[in-house]
Parts: structure tokens; sequence; C-alpha cells
């Protein structure tokens, strides 16, 4: 979706990961429909004859255009890696890539944008001639996309219905799809959790999970990234407070900068990734582990005392937040592990041994006290950032007569500017967070009603202990998770209005 795009200042721009795009809806809609002209057909000299594959490289939220770096990157951590007849020289295709509002309060919501990316690639699809082999790289959104059109999903509001977008019938037996980051992950991804929701003031249908057996699908996921690892068990707002910053800093960074600093993947770390049970013989689910909580950044920011007071309380509050997914994968052995390709919604409480979670927990009390001392020690962190401090060097020299009159003229050119800017950042965070006031207040009851009449329908069917349980606990869990969620978005919002103020040169982005 993300992906959603937003970093805590500091934390730098990452080429190709999910950022903030330039432009109003109307010049996306122009590159796509410029694009579609354009793009009528990829040149028949590019298709190969052999066996190799022709890899369609899309970009993620915020990202329209991919970047070389990004192109070159996932290519060579997950497209080459499952091409095990060789690739040809990869296609970018440009997808408007809008999420509103997290990738600015002008771009395009998720359900247009998704329909326009949509009708782009099924007509980048469309000319390619028959048994042509494919592979279709989609990361958060692009993901969705590809998703959808295996699915021959056909939107309620797309104007494209003649003809639908669609995967050509000449390509069935000859395309695959490599996702990460993907929100319509069966078991995590966030639009798979709560079936059947939707938020029309922000133009977020929650679309399901990826088909089950479809197509060859690989799909990688990052742990505590919150749109492809959402909490099986919204309850813990531990766990959805944790994975609403994963949104920041995890979802962000599948395709990471040069200049990356917190939670950047390594293509070591891709390849060691942990392949989940799958009753497909043709789709591949891996997870990738994630070693600190992002839930603890924010504390890990604060100088000199922030790490070894994170590193103190991680162990147990790792405990804590896995318990809201429950499950092998996040460290209990005890629990069932779900086949990843069959899609996982929300649930009330984890099926994990209460001996389990206490004995990891001591185990936390005991490593959270060795690392903490192990921070403050000669090879910790408290002294690496003591040995890196430095002064700047300080330089002044007064403008000269001459120069006096433009210094003044552009200082009141810069101010004026900064004040005019700040004030557009400041009321453009309004929309926004009226809308997710909007989805809140009308759309989730509404919802929560839904999932209770589900319950009580459970109770006529003779189920009367499960069908009240569910009746009354569903729709809290639903409404913790996603109203904790969409709050997280809000103050988002409002950082970036404030980033607009205080810092109107930095792009907010990962």
């Amino acid at each position: 979706m993300v992906s959603a795009s937003a970093a805590i200042p500091g934390d730098p721009p990452a080429e190709g990961s999910p950022a903030v795009p330039v432009g109003s809806p109307l010049e996306w809609t122009g590159l796509a429909v410029g694009r579609r002209g354009a793009a009528a057909a990829i040149p028949a000299a590019a298709v190969p004859s052999a066996a190799a594959t022709l890899p369609l490289v899309l970009g993620p939220s915020g990202v329209p255009i991919p970047t070389q770096r990004y192109v070159d990157t996932v290519m060579d951590w997950y497209v080459l890696p499952n091409s095990p007849g060789g690739v040809t020289t990869p296609q970018v295709v440009f997808t408007p890539e809008g999420l509103y509002p997290i990738t600015g309060v002008k771009s395009l919501p998720l359900n247009t944008s998704v329909d326009q990316g949509m009708k782009i690639l099924s007509d980048i699809l469309d000319p390619l001639p028959g048994g042509t082999p494919t592979t279709v790289f989609g990361y958060s959104q692009s993901a969705i996309i590809g998703s959808l059109l295996q699915m021959g999903y056909i939107s309620p509001t797309s104007p494209y219905t003649d003809p639908s977008p669609a995967i050509p019938e000449q390509l069935t037996d000859s395309i695959s799809f490599v996702f990460v980051g993907n929100e319509m992950n069966p078991n995590g991804g966030f639009l798979s959790r709560f079936p059947d929701l939707l938020l029309p003031s922000l133009g977020i249908p929650f679309y399901g999970a990826t088909p089950e057996d479809a197509y060859p699908t690989t799909n990688y996921a990052r742990e505590y990234d919150g749109f492809a690892d959402f909490p099986r068990y919204p309850l813990n707002i531990l766990s959805v407070l944790n994975a609403g910053l994963g949104i920041v800093y995890v979802h962000t960074k599948y395709a990471p900068a040069s200049n990356c600093q917190t939670f950047c993947l390594t293509q070591q770390e891709v390849m060691d990734a942990v392949e989940l049970p799958s009753t497909s013989a043709s789709q591949k689910y891996y997870f990738i582990p994630t070693e600190n909580l992002p839930l603890l950044e924010p504390l890990r920011v604060i100088p000199l005392i922030g790490n070894p007071i994170a590193d103190l309380i991680q162990p147990v509050l790792k405990v804590l937040v896995n318990l809201g997914y429950g499950d092998p994968a996040h460290g209990f052995t005890t629990a069932h592990q779900p086949d990843a390709n069959v899609q996982v919604s929300f649930g009330l409480f984890p099926e994990v041994s209460p001996l389990e979670v206490l004995t990891q927990l001591v185990a936390g009390v005991q490593q959270g006290i060795t690392d903490f001392f192990a921070a403050l020690g000669p090879d910790g962190s408290l002294a690496r950032e003591i040995s890196a401090i430095s002064l700047p060097a300080l330089s002044f020299s007064p403008p000269t007569a001459e120069a006096l009159i433009p210094a003044i003229q552009h200082a009141v050119s810069a101010i004026t500017n900064r004040i005019s800017f700040s004030v557009a950042g400041l009321y453009a965070a309004l929309l926004p967070t009226a809308d997710i006031i909007n989805a809140i207040v009308i759309s989730l009851p509404g919802y929560s009603v839904n999932l209770a009449l589900d319950g009580v329908q459970q109770i006529l069917r003779g189920d009367l202990i499960g069908g009240l349980v569910n009746a009354i606990g569903l729709p809290i869990a639903a409404n913790v998770g996603l109203v904790t969620t969409a709050s997280l978005i809000g103050v988002l919002v409002w950082l970036q209005a404030a980033v607009a103020v205080l810092l109107p040169n930095y792009v907010i982005g990962t």
C-alpha cells in the first residue's frame, strides 16, 4: 500500500521504497493514460525465444516509476533466485501508486490507484506472444494489483470494464508472480485480516487474500511489517501498535537505499528466509525475521540512554507482542502454524501454551538484563554514541554593503514561502483527519454490527457459547485493531504537517 510511506525525521529516504509522490491525481492519471497509449506492446524483439523469463517490475505506493537501483536490487534479491531459466532485460512498469492520505493529501486513494494500475499492467501483458515466460514483481500496492489480476477481480467503481483488466489467456500457463510486502498476504496481510470491510471515506477496500492456488507465486513478508504481517489477534494492542510502526520502519525497507540506517534488510536475510507451509505446490511463502521491535524505535533515538533501556525491555516486550500472532513463525513452538496460502482472518485469543509463554517471559527478563549491561559496556551502544560525538565548526562572515539588499530580498522571499508552505501543510491535514474520523465513526460501527450478527447466526445454529463469544468479542477485537491503526495513520498525517512547518525542505519518505 504503503506502502505506505513515512518516516520519522532522521530516517533517510530509501531509493525505490515507498515514499510520498509529487504531483496531483490529475498528473498521475495523465501519465497513466499516456503509458497505456505508448506501451501498447513490448516489442517482439524484447520477448525471449528460449526459456528465459521476461520480468515486469512495478514499484510500491509512492513510487510510480522505480529507480534503477530499486530495479537492480529486486532483480538480484527476489526475481533472479526464482527464475531458474534465467531472465531477459527487466521492463519497468509505471503505475500510479497513490495511497491517500499516506502518500499525500492530494494523491489518489488506494481503490482508484489500484484500478488504474490493473488496467496498465493488463494492457502491457495483453500483446505478449502466447507462452511467453513472464514474471510480475510487485511490492506493496503493486502486489495488490498482481493479486487482483490473479483472482479476476472487477472493481465496482472502475471505468475499465470493456474489456476489464485480466491476465490474457495466452499467458495463463507461462506467467508467475513475485511479491514482497503484500497487503493481501493470506496470513498477515492487512487487507485480508478483516474480510468484507470497506472504508469509503479513505477509498480503501479490504480486498481479501491472494488466491490460494491460481498462479505460481513467491511471496516474501518481513516480521512486524504492519501491512504484510498484521497481528492475527488485534485485542493485543501492543502487537497492533508495533505493527503500525512496522509500516514505517519495516514495510519500507524490502529494497533499502545505500544510506539506510534502521531495519535495513540484507540480501543474506532474503536468502535465509523461512519457507512456511503451503497447500499449493506452485505457491511459496517466505518469512523474514526482524531482530528489533519497531515499537521501541522511538525510544532508541533518545541519545545515550535510549538503546540500553530498549535492550533491557525488548526481550520481554517481544514475547507480549508475539502473542498477537500466536504461531511458530513468531516464536511459539506449541502453537499451530497455518498454511501460508490460505486466508486467516482475525481472531480473539491465541492458542498457545501458558507454560511456554511463562518460560519465554522468564528467559526474556534474564536476556534483557544481559543486553542492558552489554549496551553499557566498552563495546556497547553507549560507548559508540559517545565516541561519535563531535562539535560542528562555526563560521560567520557579515554581508558586504553591496550584497545587503539582495540578502534582505532573499530573506523576505524565504520567509513568506516558508509561511505559505507551512500553513498549506497544516490545513491539508484537516481533510484526511475528517476522512479517518468518518471511517471510525460510520464505517467501523456498521462492520461491527455485521460481525455481531454473524455471532448471532452461529448461536441460532446451535453453538451458543462460541456464538456469544464471537458476537461480543469479534467486534471489540476489530475495533481495537482498526481504530488503533487508523489513529496511527492520523498521527502520521499530522507528523507530515509538522515536518512541513519545521523542516519545509524535508521529504517524508523511507
